[in-house]
């Protein structure tokens, strides 16, 4: 059944990439493209350019896709041969997405027809079809976490040294495509503990093989970046920067409204512009910028009280778990349709799996479910919010829109008898 679904994805995002992927040199492959490109033209790490165009180094996006794009760049040039191959790439792994999917539901407890219909949905679903289209790293971020989520299964149900080690591997990489599954591991590792609390050898070996899991492959980034920035920077040196989209002089809950706003790009481009230029060691540039922006965010919230903070954080998790009506994305019909109809669904599905009139995720399924839901709340209500960060969310709701569909289906079944 999951190389079915692989192979169904496959043919859709394939077919959408003949129909909607721009390969031309003006198409935008974000910052990690960017980072990519300007260590291929300067023969050495991942870096950026000021206003300028002079080129200093760069830790400012996490770095597992940057240097993606640098491979391609260094066997394919800057060209329409490396965004194909790029856009291939993306397409594979999105289609491994409802396959992960349906084998971590299977092994969270639930039936071949309930586990397919929650990854048939993740397989047609338009956001995540779109998505393979484009240079964006969602697909590498969502696969690694379903992965994570299927092998970390194993880990609490068995307690053993060796599941917890590649749960923890798998985390690490997902940690280089997206900070905050830094925060995903960590409570990965308190839930093995609180899983074996009774046997506490078993707790810590197997959180201590998780967090060395992680450490293997998170570690040499960070070192990378002590070395060349002289500062701990784990995944990326954006924080200050989305410390201020998120509570900053033009917060407002989404980071869409900051990032498009013209009187908060105005804010953005003053700030850049009054860091001066250069590059040395003990001062890079991409450290100033981050201060410029700390310290623009430290100024405001110092006149707030915590009202602010707190109304803030509550219209970021609106934004995430209602509707994001800021984001143009979401306004046409191909994405408030389908919106509509799955979180209905998922919402029905929860409500029956509570209720115990249909199949239930086991202990441990649950337990990841509610891990995934409560930290990446937790990591999205502290930044600034993007519809699409609830891309990451929405594989496991996806889960309880399968639990409705099967519901339906032997409701349909019945009725025929």
């Amino acid at each position: 059944m999951a190389l079915c679904l692989v192979t169904l994805a496959l043919l859709v995002r394939t077919m959408a990439a003949f129909l909607l992927a721009d390969v031309s040199g003006g198409a935008s492959t974000w910052e990690y493209g960017q980072q990519g490109l300007c260590a291929l033209q300067t023969d050495g790490d991942l870096c950026m350019r000021d206003r300028t165009g002079a080129p200093y180094a760069s830790a400012y996006m996490p770095p597992l896709t940057s240097y993606l794009w640098l491979g391609l760049f260094s066997l394919l040039g800057d060209g329409a041969g490396a965004r194909t191959a790029y856009i291939a790439l993306n397409v594979l792994v999105g289609a491994l997405g409802p396959g992960l999917l349906y084998l971590f539901a299977r092994r969270a407890g639930l039936g071949r027809i309930t586990a397919g219909a929650g990854a048939l949905v993740l397989c047609f679903y338009p956001t995540f079809v779109f998505v393979s289209t484009t240079y964006h790293a969602t697909n590498f971020t969502v696969a690694l976490l379903l992965a994570f989520a299927l092998i970390l299964v194993r880990a609490l149900r068995s307690g053993e040294i060796l599941p917890a080690l590649a749960a923890g591997l798998v985390c690490g990489i997902a940690v280089l495509t997206r900070s905050e599954m830094l925060l995903v591991g960590a409570g990965a590792g308190l839930l093995l503990l609180w899983r074996y609390r009774v046997h506490w050898r078993t707790a810590l070996l197997s959180a201590a093989a998780l967090a060395i899991g992680a450490a293997l492959v998170v570690t040499p980034w960070a070192i990378r970046n002590y070395v060349v920035f002289e500062r701990v920077i784990l995944v990326a040196n954006a924080n200050d920067y989305n410390l201020w989209k998120a509570f900053g002089p033009y917060a407002q809950g989404s980071g869409n409204q900051v990032g498009t706003a013209p009187e908060s790009l105005a804010a953005i481009d003053s700030i850049r512009d009054g860091v001066p230029l250069g590059d040395a060691p003990g001062a890079r540039y991409e450290n100033r910028v981050q201060d410029a922006f700390a310290e623009d965010t430290s100024r405001f919230m110092g006149r707030l009280g915590a009202t602010h903070l707190i109304t803030l954080t509550a219209q970021k998790v609106a934004l995430l778990w209602l509707f994001d009506w800021t984001d143009p994305l979401t306004h046409g019909f191909l994405y408030w349709a389908p919106w509509l109809v799955v979180n209905a669904l998922a919402v029905a599905g929860a409500f029956l799996m509570a209720r115990g009139r249909s199949e239930r995720l086991n202990a441990d399924g649950a337990a990841i479910v509610f891990l995934l839901l409560a930290v990446l709340t937790f990591s999205y209500a502290i930044s600034g919010v993007h519809a699409r960060y609830r891309m990451h969310l929405e594989p496991v709701l996806f889960l309880f829109a399968g639990v409705a569909l099967q519901a339906l289906l032997a409701a349909v079944r019945r009725a025929r008898a």
